[in-house]
């Protein structure tokens, strides 16, 4: 028998020739796809992962979605795919599940009777990192959206998914305010959808703990408290201060078909921006309104004082919240000819790729095992180290106490074989809530500090999270 080269034994060394030789029957076998302009297949039974170029003229939003997952975003930016539908640059995969969920699924800004026609002109202030921009202009190519965010990572995730989908997006990096000038804002990397120039600490934690509290599995006292707080971790900022009044004179929008605001807090600041001019413009809008103080009823005053029918309802995930949404709609608004679904191919995730390449393959040849995932590239890797994400030479130890019990505990949740070193804490369902319990089930197991409360929100890999587990143990 002939020693051991490396660390590779006989039987490694003699398995890799039938592992390589399935790969490449695979790899043929997807080819075929019009969607695949080239592709290779790496690695052994249960952890094969094809590498799939997209074809320009067939997926041509998902081959530009493989550009743009090779292109560097600014710091504190990934890609994340809440949806089959749907890539997008986002500074966390809860938060872009959150706004996914609220803004698509749920619809929130398109309740009560708004309704956008193909040519929408839409004021997006509050956008986050555009998902509302994304759902408003993406089935409709005649649209002009003009977004409007004063966090810096975020606003440029906004500028990254329009151009991604080629919208007609002008992204403005400032705060709307009744006044010009300057102000300081607070921003929560890890929860971002409630930063703003009026955040307080206190309050944000006590709003998110009343949203957390809501779902199912909620009351899990004290690590509900660390997950929250651990989310709450501020940075102050500076910003720019403009007036609506200001950006809409300075773009030349003589309509509004639908004023968008979602400010933390400042939505009354931004109403008093707007003169009587523009007001007449504006011909729908929706808003979150904190309701502090009877803010509530004052601002459905003003609204209907201007000519709008106004309704207003709470999410019921938010009713231990002061957070309410508002609808104003004029008589005279344009009606929306139609709902339509996005435009173009629906191919711009790897996992709608996935998807139709695993029914492609169980089609054509159904003898071949299917890629355990798909990894969208530019260019086919020729040589083993050139694969991306390729296994380090530690991925093969036996797994200590620790990563056992993180392993059973892993499966648990999510399900036998769902211990891939690459799977996605979120891409497996997981949330806030998951993450309560895993952190729950991981220290009644190893004792408290596990695992650290937001490693899920910085390396949610079952790998990645494996390796923090057994770390804390040293």
């Amino acid at each position: 028998m002939t020693a051991p080269t490396h660390g590779v034994t006989d039987t490694a060394r003699a398995a890799r020739p039938a592992d390589a030789a399935t790969g490449d029957a695979v790899a043929r076998a997807l080819a075929t796809h019009p969607a695949v302009a080239a592709t290779t297949v790496r690695g052994p039974s249960g952890r094969r992962t094809a590498y799939v170029v997209p074809d320009p003229r067939h997926a041509p939003q998902l081959h530009r979605a493989a550009v743009a997952g090779t292109a560097a975003l600014p710091a504190g930016l990934e890609w994340h795919e809440p949806a089959d539908e749907l890539r997008l640059a986002g500074v966390n995969r809860t938060e872009s599940a959150f706004l996914y969920r609220e803004i698509v699924t749920d619809r929130a800004y398109l309740r009560h009777g708004i309704a956008l026609p193909d040519d929408a002109v839409i004021v997006d202030v509050g956008a986050n990192i555009g998902m509302f921009t994304l759902h408003a202009a993406r089935p409709r190519p005649r649209a002009r959206v003009l977004a409007v965010e004063p966090v810096a990572e975020l606003a440029a995730a906004t500028a990254a998914n329009a151009a991604l989908y080629g919208l007609d997006v002008t992204v403005l990096a400032c705060a709307l305010g009744a006044v010009p000038g300057r102000a300081e804002l607070t921003y929560y990397p890890g929860n971002s959808v409630m930063s703003g120039r009026y955040a307080d600490a206190g309050e944000d934690l006590e709003v998110l703990r009343g949203y957390l509290l809501t779902g199912e599995g909620g009351g899990a006292g004290g690590q509900l408290d660390r997950l929250a707080a651990g989310r709450m971790a501020a940075e102050r900022r500076g910003c720019a201060v403009r007036t609506l009044t200001e950006v809409a004179a300075e773009a030349g929008l003589d309509r509004i078909d639908l004023l968008k605001i979602d400010v933390e807090k400042a939505e009354a600041d931004v109403l008093a921006g707007i003169d009587e001019t523009l007001w007449a413009r504006v011909r729908q809008i929706v808003l979150e309104v904190h309701d502090l103080d009877g803010r509530l009823a004052r601002i459905v005053g003003q609204l209907r004082d201007r000519g709008f029918t106004v309704a207003h309802d709470q999410d019921p995930r938010l009713r231990l919240t002061p957070c309410h949404n508002v609808y104003g709609r004029r008589p005279d608004a344009r009606p929306a000819p139609r709902d339509p679904a996005p435009a173009g191919s629906p191919l711009v995730t790897a996992r709608a790729l996935g998807e139709r390449l695993r029914e492609h393959l169980a089609r054509c040849a159904p003898d071949l095992p299917a890629p355990d995932r798909f990894v969208l590239v530019t260019e086919v890797p020729e040589e083993e180290e050139d694969v991306p994400g390729a296994a380090s030479p530690t991925a093969s130890r036996a797994p200590s106490s620790r990563t056992a019990v993180f392993t059973e505990i892993w499966t648990e949740i999510f399900g036998p074989g769902s211990d891939r070193p690459d799977a996605d804490f979120f891409d497996l369902g997981g949330d806030s809530l998951t993450a309560v319990r895993l952190l729950t089930l991981l220290e009644d197991r190893l004792g408290e500090e596990a695992l650290a409360p937001d490693a899920v929100f910085t390396d949610g890999t079952f790998a990645g999270l494996a390796a923090a587990v057994e770390a804390s143990g040293r």
